[in-house]
């Protein structure tokens, strides 16, 4: 009877959640910023890169910009930031106005810190002049992000992957001693202690009924990562995990206990608001700041729209590395469009083309068994890649965000 009453008033909760929060998922597409930082690690990805400096022009989708100015850090020729939703490409926008215009302690106090004292008044105007209509618009009614003031401060606590953060921080304060422990864990030296303050102090108080539902309600996972109904199937189903929540358990687990947690900024930033000078993106240390500021800032370009459409009106045929994130999940269970985007980068994709690209699928069996059109015949994406596992795997277990199931590297085929 008890059991009952227990899925009933989770049931009843899971339509309220729903209810309440559901509107701020569909707003954030399109019309927030869904990613405040990215969400792939880019030290794997520029091994699986194997970027060569002036000579590799790469395609990635913008999130939040940080991925793609390391690309410019290491050497692109071009880096094209693409994507269809305007605020993120507003907020890479801002980067770049700040890195021309700003110090850097000035940029590190705005996306080191996430905050600065009277930004929206004293400060962005002197970025305005460096954005275009588009990211002005944003940013004239989103600049207060900065300011530091509210019950979320930091800018790393805004958009809509921000406000799970602000949640989850609020959640691990209510837990008496679960705070202090996790903030503890992130000053860890060593992996061995690591292990022993998360089995010792956290890992107990933190897993409960209460989070997994929360972690596991498609409302959270579309704010947590933007992970669509499409995507979240592919995990349970072709991934064969018991439950998506679990599968986050998992891996936060592995993270925890298994890989340095000092240099993982993905996480820090989330649990604290901030990053430091010790645990930050590539374009936050000065040596990053400093050559982006001396001119590699200038091989960035960022465009809001699809990458089938950037690429049908692209005609340099120039892209030598394309980076596809996870976003063709969204596409699993409609083929048409994954069809034209990849036609599209075949179409543009010169002979020493790399493609990398995540899934929450361990397989991603739709991306290979979409058909295309190669060299004259018909044939299949896994029939024109050149797919390369073990570095793949390699990468994938070293991960520093470790939330996809499956990672992809992969040469065009000559």
């Amino acid at each position: 009877m008890f059991g009952k009453l227990l899925r009933l008033l989770a049931a009843f909760l899971s339509w309220i959640f729903n209810l309440v929060f559901f509107p701020v998922v569909e707003r954030c597409y399109g019309s927030k910023i869904v990613f405040n930082c990215a969400w792939e690690d880019p030290r794997c990805d520029l091994e699986a890169l194997e970027l060569e400096e002036g000579k590799d022009s790469v395609m990635v989708i913008t999130s939040a910009g940080c991925n793609v100015l390391s690309y410019a850090i290491n050497g692109a020729k071009h880096v094209y930031a693409i994507d269809k939703n305007p605020c993120q490409n507003a907020l890479l926008a801002l980067k770049i106005a700040a890195i021309k215009e700003f110090s850097y302690s000035e940029f590190w106090q705005l996306f080191g810190k996430g905050r600065m004292e009277k930004f929206s008044t004293l400060h962005y105007p002197r970025l305005r002049a460096h954005l275009s209509k588009e990211s002005r618009d944003f940013w004239d009614k989103h600049a207060h992000y900065f300011n530091g003031k509210g019950l979320r401060p930091s800018f790393y606590f805004r958009g809509c992957s921000g406000f799970l953060a602000w949640l989850v921080g609020g959640y691990l304060r209510i837990i008496p001693g679960l705070h202090r422990a996790v903030l503890d864990l992130l000053e860890a030296r060593t992996v061995e202690e690591q292990r022993e303050i998360y089995f010792s102090r956290i890992e107990k108080k933190m897993w409960n009924r209460l989070l997994m539902w929360f972690l596991g309600n498609s409302v959270t996972l579309a704010l947590l990562n933007g992970v669509p109904d499409a995507q979240r199937d592919l995990l349970e189903q072709e991934g064969g995990h018991a439950s998506i929540a679990d599968f986050i358990k998992n891996n936060l687990e592995f993270i925890m206990t298994q890989l340095p947690i000092k240099d993982n900024y993905f996480y820090r930033v989330y649990l604290t608001g901030e990053y430091t000078k010790d645990c930050c993106p590539e374009y936050l240390t000065k040596e990053g700041f400093e050559k982006l500021k001396a001119g590699a800032i200038d091989n960035v370009s960022y465009h809001t729209e699809t990458i089938e459409e950037f690429l049908v009106s692209h005609k340099k045929k120039d892209i030598t590395r394309f980076i596809l994130l996870d976003h063709m999940d969204w596409m699993s269970t409609n083929p048409v469009p994954l069809r034209k985007e990849w036609q599209a980068i075949l179409d543009n994709a010169p002979e020493n083309t790399r493609v990398l690209y995540r899934s929450a699928s361990e397989t991603a069996e739709f991306v290979g068994d979409t058909e295309v059109k190669f060299n004259g015949k018909d044939q299949t994406v896994r029939d024109v890649l050149n797919y390369n596992p073990s570095v793949a795997s390699k990468l994938h277990v070293l991960d520093r965000v470790h939330t996809y199931a499956g990672f992809f590297v992969a040469d065009l085929r000559a």
